[in-house]
């Protein structure tokens, strides 16, 4: 990912998926699939870029795990176990899913601000 045109395609192709996943819905593994290429775009981005603004920014895209984040969330908590009773395991996803695409929302909201800073910088 070397060159100025490819990482700006992927940080597009990147908006374009979250768009996706958020429009329809997505499920746990297609959020998965969506957090594994982000995480590879931000390490690949750390290594080539050094401007400290914008290094500052791409640290600041949130990883998304998704276990982790719904148990800090009260995922295991009350919250937890009031889904897990009325709605089973189908809830505790549908759940999960739901609190993830939040997170995609903020990963695209970085990557479009990522976007517009990266354009300046290969100017």
């Amino acid at each position: 990912m070397g060159n100025q045109a490819n990482i700006l395609r992927q940080i597009k192709d990147i908006q374009v998926q979250a768009d996706r996943l958020i429009r329809n819905n997505a499920d746990l593994t297609e959020i998965e699939h969506f957090s594994d290429y982000s995480t590879e775009i931000r390490n690949c981005l750390l290594k080539n870029i050094t401007d400290k603004t914008i290094l500052d920014h791409i640290e600041s895209i949130p990883d998304l795990k998704i276990d982790e984040y719904v148990e800090s969330d009260g995922g295991n908590g009350i919250l937890g176990s009031i889904i897990n009773f009325f709605g089973g395991a189908y809830a505790s996803e549908k759940w999960k899913s739901e609190s993830s695409l939040s997170i995609v929302r903020d990963i695209k909201a970085k990557y479009a601000s990522l976007e517009f800073l990266l354009r300046n910088y290969f100017d």
